[in-house]
């Protein structure tokens, strides 16, 4: 099969799609830099890769019409040409600056302090494979009761969300869980890493089942409900499938 050498660029309008349900239609924003690793590099395809860009954290986007049923059809028939062996291991990513930051965006390793290009930045990933069964909420309960979680009053009256501190286990310092803005989302939940970030993680069967992670430096965490409510605004808006889960009505 060709392959397509085309690198999307900013200002290009792309239609990516995570499923039947979650079908992306925007204008690309700020561009990221590539960053050489010897194992990544290996997969490293721009044009294939679904980098929607990073944006201030009250980023607003233009609204696409939404497919008819025939256009979805017609759509995932074509996009379903453009599969190839690597392609499908790349996710929908985007990145948000908050305080009215603004700084340089890379391609680094999701998973350190040191993959943050800026102390502001909080980089969101869409893992592209379905979640069948648990919601955030039960895997909260899960973790914190494995975990053996001890309820921490002064965390949690800090950040307006119950966390539980973890003694004695490289998993994290602290576990903490609270209620999305999307009223369709059982809750969102953290944890707090030793090298200076805290992730958080949505598990949940809207959008067809979407599992997204998300990461920042733990400076930010107080803006945990901003973050909450600009990934799912922003997903609404450029949600361009006509399907509508139960789940989102």
């Amino acid at each position: 099969m060709q392959k397509d050498t085309v690198i999307p660029k900013e200002g290009d309008v792309v239609t990516w799609m995570q499923n039947s349900s979650l079908i992306i239609k925007t204008k690309l924003g700020q561009r990221r830099e590539h960053i050489s690793r010897k194992i990544d590099d290996l997969i490293y395809e721009p044009e294939y890769e679904m980098f929607v860009g990073q944006f201030p954290i009250d980023y607003v986007p233009e609204r696409f019409p939404k497919f008819t049923e025939a256009e979805r059809l017609t759509f995932e028939a074509e996009y379903a040409k453009k599969l190839h062996g690597v392609k499908d291991m790349h996710d929908i990513e985007f990145s948000l600056m908050l305080n009215g930051a603004k700084g340089k965006v890379t391609d680094a390793g999701f998973y350190s302090d040191q993959a943050l290009d800026h102390v502001n930045q909080v980089k969101v990933v869409l893992k592209n494979f379905a979640v069948t069964e648990g919601k955030t909420k039960e895997k909260r309960e899960y973790f914190i009761k494995s975990k053996k979680g001890s309820y921490d009053k002064k965390l949690s009256e800090a950040y307006g969300i119950d966390c539980y501190t973890i003694n004695g286990d490289s998993f994290g310092k602290f576990l903490c869980y609270g209620e999305s803005s999307n009223k369709a989302v059982s809750g969102v939940f953290f944890a707090r890493h030793a090298d200076g970030w805290v992730g958080g993680e949505f598990w949940e069967p809207i959008y067809g089942g979407i599992h997204i992670e998300w990461h920042t430096h733990i400076q930010n965490l107080k803006h945990w409900k901003e973050v909450d409510a600009a990934i799912w605004r922003l997903l609404e808006t450029w949600n361009v499938s006509p399907l509508v889960n139960p789940n989102q009505q």
